[in-house]
């Protein structure tokens, strides 16, 4: 192994597991799935090529915990026994190249349209989505207690279908990730106003889940910063980070962006390398657990940069893995003038190109 990359070859631990190694492999929406959330021969073939490219965690997502918040046409869902048996082959094929297999959980609240839930859209507020711009119906205490259950079932059903971890979707302005901001939250109940009280249902959520599996290793993603007027801003979710982690966390994943914040939800090769490194950062400073970094990066070399100087514990690739799913190996064996290098093209954010589903000019594979 070269010693290029020693700290990201040091494995980690998350809540009692060991991981591989320190890159993770970020949960996308590929779009693969059947129109009923079941895993296809395509999704298949794309998580077992990025797991075997050695990446240390391979991140299955979005998965939704209910019918009303399948956000896209052919995304995952956990919400019956069936999806349950369909995860457990990808799960499987996963963990049989050596990664470890996470559940992403979501959400989508008002950032989707009610013609492909097919049940009228839900959120913290009454308050249109500004790009997708359909207005949902605020949740009721009794609905918020519901969606709490289902991803408690969620997450059973992900534990139960070999899941080695299960992530919590709290950032992009998806359901939860509203709740915690005041750009999207404006309740006047125990779920809205004060910082302690829009945090309320995320940490709500953690804890159902953490009832329900055990000693399960969890992550909860949030956007450290909105970049929206009126949404959260760094001083807010360094504040919010130990609430959550106080709920039963064992790794944050730090993200940012709103839908109304694109660019910075998935950004271009304009905002540099690293863009998100440093709130990644600023929250590891504020809580006691291992933190995952994420935003353009696309090489070892800076992940071991990243990670050399303790700006976070793991670093995710996502797009350059797409690209390249054999880019940790080629890495390690020195063999970086092999590696296909991602161009910055947004391929893979299949809504942003126009695309039915995720692909790459890089990939033809997939």
């Amino acid at each position: 192994m070269s010693t290029l990359f020693d700290a990201v070859f040091q494995p980690p631990t998350v809540g009692g597991v060991t991981l591989p190694n320190r890159i993770v492999f970020p949960a996308v929406q590929t779009n693969y799935a059947t129109t009923d959330g079941l895993v296809t021969d395509r999704l298949l073939r794309f998580y077992r090529e990025i797991a075997r490219g050695g990446t240390g965690l391979t991140m299955v997502g979005c998965t939704a915990v209910s019918p009303d918040g399948a956000g896209a046409t052919n995304m995952l869902r956990l919400t019956t026994g069936e999806h349950e048996a369909s995860c457990a082959e990808l799960f499987a094929a996963i963990k049989a190249t050596g990664s470890l297999a996470a559940a992403q959980l979501i959400h989508f609240g008002r950032q989707t349209r009610s013609a492909i839930t097919k049940q009228p859209l839900v959120a913290a507020s009454a308050i249109p989505c500004p790009v997708m711009q359909e207005r949902p119906r605020e949740l009721t205490v009794a609905e918020i207690l519901r969606i709490e259950d289902d991803f408690a079932r969620a997450a059973v059903r992900a534990k139960r279908a070999g899941a080695d971890l299960i992530e919590i979707h709290a950032a992009f302005g998806y359901l939860l990730g509203g709740f915690l901001s005041a750009y999207s939250n404006k309740r006047s109940d125990e779920y809205g106003g004060s910082l302690a009280n829009r945090v309320r249902f995320v940490r709500e959520v953690i804890a159902s889940v953490r009832a329900a599996v055990g000693g399960l290793p969890l992550s909860c993603r949030i956007s450290a910063v909105e970049f929206v007027e009126g949404g959260l801003r760094l001083e807010e979710t360094r504040k919010i980070a130990p609430m959550l982690v106080d709920a039963g966390p064992d790794v944050i994943s730090v993200a940012a962006g709103t839908y109304a914040s694109m660019e910075h939800m998935v950004p271009g090769k304009e905002l540099g390398e690293a863009v998100h490194v440093p709130l990644a950062a600023a929250i590891k400073a504020v809580v006691d657990v291992p933190v995952i970094c994420a935003g353009n990066i696309r090489c070892l070399a800076l992940a071991q940069q990243i990670l050399e100087v303790e700006q976070a514990d793991l670093v995710a690739i996502g797009r350059a893995q797409v690209a390249d799913p054999q880019l940790v190996n080629k890495s390690k064996n020195g063999q970086l003038d092999q590696i296909t290098a991602c161009d910055h093209c947004q391929h893979c954010a299949y809504w942003l190109s126009g695309e039915p589903a995720l692909s790459c000019p890089q990939n033809p594979r997939l």
